[in-house]
């Protein structure tokens, strides 16, 4: 996109010097440069400059980007806002197709039964990961172009596998420097027994985050429709990686049906507290002082599978299990050299008002099956849908007609620059 944004300024700087070569007595173009004229003979040279200059300081705070300082957000009522200073948006519902998404990596690889303390092995291939999205980039409801449920759907195979390895699904961030952040991810889960989905921050088996949800604990009957929040440490694995043992462990019944729509699962991971919630309402909370005092750089993971585990994911499922996921969005600080040199060289006026920006909060779920809703319900915030606002961030674009709106304005802003600087030199 930011090709497209440099010709575009190319173009219109190439105008202007055709414009100025020509000298066209005529237009809007005249009028300046008869403005121009006026100003110096009335004013001086040196106030004409002085003026002008001004005006050119007008057009630079134009150019100048939203959010350059990073993006904030309360974290369970705390104050002051917290500062995540990189951002990942990923809109599945728009996203054409995975494989050439540079933000995700699809996984392939085995996991043998013994290794995953179940009857049956797990194969996660990337042929189990799917992009499904809506056929009209400017809807917000409706089936995928694959039909059911849009978004990016991750499977897990169905019944007893001949070759003992049951068909699963998982994808990782490709950026594996997150560190403190507000995680998020708007998923649909299966309303199928006998499979673990999950949405999580993690280094390694000591370091991790989850939100685990097993179907085969799903009862609507009674509306009982538990998530499994889960801190991994080293106390953890002394235990057997038993994390209840460690009191980070908690089961908590979600507010809403988690298979009769799109809910946004959060973790908001800063330092001494992990708070989890569920459609912006907190759900549970951590005290991370003791597990995670100087936490390795990780990655996010979504994953669907099974292995036949009577003490976890039961099944494996007698249909086909699909997990859908609307979006992600990851607001974070990085430990990348690189990123924190490039955040230091734009965020030049932190006391800004456009310097930072607040992260808009979902507190409610997302209905796609409702087209003559408008989308009002559907619909959710991106900050790359301006590219203004992520300006120097790494966000693969899900559409280019949505990242221009910024760019077109800079463009423009650039034209007149030059314009300007092209008659008070020469």
């Amino acid at each position: 996109m930011g090709c497209v944004v440099i010709f575009t300024q190319v173009v219109l700087v190439a105008l202007l010097v055709a414009i100025t070569v020509s000298a066209k007595r005529s237009g809007p173009i005249h009028k300046i440069n008869r403005l121009i004229v006026t100003m110096k003979t009335t004013i001086g040279p040196r106030s004409a400059m002085t003026t002008l200059l001004s005006l050119i300081g007008g057009l630079v705070a134009l150019v100048a980007a939203d959010c350059e300082c990073g993006y904030t957000t309360h974290i369970d009522n705390t104050a002051p806002p917290f500062l995540f200073t990189d951002v990942i948006e990923s809109d599945f519902l728009h996203i054409r197709n995975i494989s050439f998404d540079t933000d995700w990596k699809r996984q392939a690889y085995s996991v043998a039964a013994a290794v995953g303390r179940g009857p049956y092995g797990m194969n996660y291939s990337i042929e189990n990961v799917v992009s499904n999205p809506i056929e009209n980039f400017t809807d917000w409801t409706g089936p995928g172009q694959l039909g059911g449920d849009p978004g990016l759907q991750l499977s897990v195979g169905t019944g007893s596998p001949e070759d003992g390895y049951v068909q699963t699904a998982q994808l990782n961030s490709d950026r594996e420097d997150l560190l403190w952040g507000s995680y998020r991810a708007a998923m649909k889960l299966t309303m199928v027994p006998g499979t673990c989905a999950a949405f999580f921050w993690y280094f390694n088996d000591t370091q991790e985050i989850d939100m685990e949800f097993l179907s085969s604990q799903f009862h609507h009957e009674n509306k009982t429709f538990p998530v499994n929040l889960v801190l991994q440490s080293e106390e953890a694995r002394k235990a057997g990686y038993n994390a209840a043992s460690t009191g980070n462990y908690f089961v908590v019944n979600l507010p809403f049906d988690p298979t009769d729509g799109f809910h946004e699962y959060r973790i908001d991971f800063v330092p001494k507290y992990i708070v989890f919630y569920g459609d912006g309402k907190v759900i549970g909370k951590m005290n991370s002082t003791a597990v995670l005092v100087n936490p390795s750089p990780g990655h996010m993971i979504l994953t669907h599978w099974s292995n036949g585990n009577p003490l976890w994911s039961y099944g494996p499922p007698r249909t086909e299990a699909i997990l859908t996921v609307s979006y992600v969005k990851a607001y974070f600080n990085s430990s990348s050299d690189s990123r924190i040199s490039a955040h230091s060289s734009r965020c030049k006026d932190p006391f800004s008002p456009r310097a930072t920006c607040l992260i808009p909060d979902q507190f409610h779920g997302l209905d796609m099956k409702i087209p003559e809703n408008g989308g009002i319900s559907s619909d959710t915030y991106f900050f790359s849908d301006d590219h203004n606002k992520t300006v120097g961030q790494t966000i693969y674009p899900k559409n280019a007609a949505a990242r221009t709106k910024g760019g077109v304005q800079s463009a423009l802003a650039v034209f007149f620059l030059a314009y300007l600087v092209s008659h008070l030199v020469f």
